[in-house]
């Protein structure tokens, strides 16, 4: 399997509400899951090659030809991956400023990764900057104009990202052309949007940069591609995913896993029906053994099937 880290850079600001919230109209998550993105590709698939499209789009993933990991942020050129899920351990001469600081991380540097997880066992880790922002989250009031003759405010929940910030994948690639098929997709969906409230104009990015992790050139390219391609494990999860129920006892024992709700609506015959609810684990997880996931028909009561995607890559890490 070839690995491809797909930069993407926002021209608008962007809706990725929580599907574990009441209030995910009026917050915005910085990041969406790839579950997220890879239903977005489905209706993009439909609206340029109709159910053919979506269903060569479900069989990449069926056949193990497609990977997707959530989306984790860059800020310059800098790649940051998911906090382990695990208990940080602080030296008892380390200062509570520093301590705190460590705390609000929710992101590390790849650079900075592997002296993160020789701290756990008691070494000293000193962040190099402050926890690292990537742009500024705010509401907007909004107009409801139904048959009621006066509109009914509500707020959206929106993220900017600075400049020279955004967000990137990783996609895992079976076969010549893969990324061949994956990118005008991608491109589309860019043009449309991402997220919550397209229709508005939200969510619209275009790709910032496209790389092959296989042919590394730098230290961070190097560290991802090697961990990328670790044979054994502990194993950072990168995708929002879920074992099948026979995988599920191996891929938990000893683990470190934090679960995340998953729902949300799919249109059917010009209404929403709800989709089954599943919890997840997290990205940030980290287990000792492997698990393959699967693509899952959510559609409850809706009139077409409805995807859900929960197939995982995973880093090799030392720990």
């Amino acid at each position: 399997m070839n690995y491809f880290l797909i930069e993407l850079a926002f021209d608008t600001a962007v809706h990725f509400g929580t599907s574990d919230s009441a209030l995910s109209l009026s917050t915005s998550e910085q990041t969406f899951r790839a579950d997220t993105l890879f239903s977005a590709l489905c209706h993009t698939a439909l609206a340029l090659s109709g159910s053919e499209g979506v269903e060569q789009l479900c069989q990449a993933v069926r056949q193990d030809w497609l990977r997707l990991t959530d989306a984790m942020p860059w800020r310059g050129d800098t790649l940051y991956l998911p906090k382990p899920l695990l208990p940080a351990g602080f030296d008892e001469t380390m200062d509570t400023v520093t301590r705190k600081k460590i705390k609000k991380m929710a992101w590390l540097p790849v650079k900075s990764f592997d002296r993160y997880l020789a701290s756990l066992h008691g070494g000293r880790f000193e962040p190099e900057e402050e926890p690292a922002v990537f742009g500024t989250s705010y509401e907007l009031t909004k107009a409801a104009v139904r048959d009621n003759p006066d509109a009914e405010p509500y707020q959206v929940g929106l993220f900017r990202y600075a400049p020279g910030c955004g967000l990137y994948v990783i996609c895992g690639c079976t076969g010549p052309d893969a990324m061949d098929r994956l990118r005008p997709l991608l491109e589309a969906l860019g043009q449309s949007g991402i997220g919550g409230k397209v229709t508005s104009g939200y969510g619209r990015f275009h790709i910032e940069d496209e790389i092959l992790l296989d042919e590394p050139f730098d230290p961070q390219t190097r560290w991802l591609c090697q961990a990328l391609t670790a044979a054994h494990g502990p194993y950072l999860l990168l995708t929002t995913s879920l074992p099948g129920e026979e995988e599920l006892d191996a891929a938990l024992e000893g683990a470190a896993f934090q679960l995340v709700r998953r729902g949300g609506f799919v249109g059917a015959q010009g209404a929403a029906a709800k989709k089954k609810t599943q919890h997840f684990l997290s990205a940030g997880s980290v287990l000792n053994a492997k698990f393959e996931g699967a693509l899952y028909d959510v559609a409850a009561d809706a009139a077409h099937p409805a995807f859900r995607y929960a197939k995982p890559v995973f880093l090799g890490v030392t720990l």
